[in-house]
């Protein structure tokens, strides 16, 4: 990705506790920017979901899909 000037990465998917969360923060580590999709991951567990989208804010950035979309089209 850096060979391809990849700075910024977007995630989505299922399990967000485990591998969205796992995977967003070695990107971070990385040195890549992450931005997690909050309305496009979840998890069969919902308190753990939603604890990880908030432990993932203080991190990472965390939108949902509207916003990121408003911000695209400005």
């Amino acid at each position: 990705m850096r060979n391809r000037h990849i700075t910024t990465l977007i995630f989505t998917g299922i399990a967000t506790e485990f591998g969205v969360e796992s995977s967003a923060r070695d990107a971070s580590n990385r040195g890549f920017y992450p931005v997690v999709i909050s309305d496009c991951v979840s998890s069969i567990d919902k308190d753990s979901h939603e604890r990880s989208l908030t432990n993932l804010a203080k991190i990472v950035i965390v939108k949902k899909s509207s916003e990121i979309l408003e911000s695209v089209m400005q």
